[in-house]
């Protein structure tokens, strides 16, 4: 009887759109939470797949990207330009209230939760093109400057360790960029990938950063690494002709949902796919006609 629910599952999730409905395949019937952020309906919106459902959160005309669950797993943070430029909202996804966080006329992106849920860390784009990383506290709204005297001209898409403390990011070197991270209690900075090296994700127990990197096929595969830099890995070497990008681990860190695009059709037809790290397998598990990215794995939703 699973076998005949599961085939069916399947089925209905492959039909074809109705007429004037935007195309899409979906193959993913966990109760965990993927969110990304996809075009197929006309403009960027954020999407929630679980238990074989596709749900869209914000529909609206603006563009809206970059989603990521605070901890408590009951609110969304992502960057939106319905005011004009990118600025950060919260979504309570119990309710459906939006709250606009931020209101500066520069572009805000990237944004992610401190462990806490206390404050979001996301980089400010200046007049000059370069990028600044802050922390902007919840209560108070009061921000300040992430990586004091950072050796970089710009940084950015940060991601805090709730264990240690470190802040891993992407800092800006000489013709690229390298994953880095940040000791706030040395005020150390210690680079940890090779030029071409960026997105680090930090695994649920914090002993491994998935990210990208550009070295062995010049696209961009995820790899992975020790939070000290060393056993870098190449976890997608046979996909050399496809852009792999935008990693983020399962809550249980066995496995990796990252977006893919072929080199063919550059950056600006990624898909969704999972890897699972034990036998490195790679399937898809979304695919619709538009741009699906920034993908972030989350638990299921807590129940009250």
């Amino acid at each position: 009887m699973t076998r005949v629910i599961t085939l069916l599952f399947l089925i209905t999730a492959l039909l074809p759109a109705a007429p004037g409905e935007p195309f899409y395949r979906l193959s993913f019937s966990e109760r965990s939470r993927i969110f990304f952020t996809g075009d197929h309906s006309g403009n960027e919106e954020i999407y929630l797949v679980t238990e074989g459902r596709l749900r869209n959160l914000t529909n609206h005309p603006a563009s809206d990207r970059w989603p990521t669950v605070d901890p408590s797993g009951l609110r969304l943070l992502f960057t939106s330009n319905r005011s004009g430029n990118y600025d950060l909202y919260t979504l309570d996804l119990r309710n459906g209230r939006l709250d606009r966080l931020t209101f500066d006329p520069a572009d805000e992106l990237s944004p992610i939760w401190s462990p806490d849920g206390r404050a979001v860390l996301f980089d400010l784009q200046k007049e000059n093109g370069l990028f600044v990383t802050y922390r902007l506290d919840l209560s108070s709204r009061h921000r300040e400057p992430l990586f004091p005297g950072a050796p970089y001209p710009s940084t950015i898409v940060p991601f805090p360790s709730s264990r240690s403390g470190e802040i891993f990011f992407t800092g800006k070197v000489l013709l690229g960029w390298k994953v880095a991270k940040y000791d706030p209690l040395r005020k150390r900075y210690v680079d940890l990938g090779e030029r071409g090296s960026c997105r680090p994700r930090l695994s649920p127990d914090g002993k491994r950063v998935a990210y990208v990197s550009h070295r062995d096929d010049g696209l961009g595969d995820i790899f992975s690494m020790n939070t000290d830099g060393s056993q870098k890995t190449n976890l997608t070497p046979s996909r050399s002709r496809f852009y792999d990008y935008y990693p983020s681990f399962s809550p249980d860190g066995k496995r990796i949902v990252f977006s893919s695009s072929s080199e063919g059709k550059g950056k600006g037809s990624y898909q969704l796919y999972l890897l699972d790290l034990a036998t490195r397998k790679v399937r898809r598990i979304f695919f619709s006609s538009g741009n699906n990215s920034f993908p972030f794995w989350a638990p299921p939703l807590p129940q009250p």
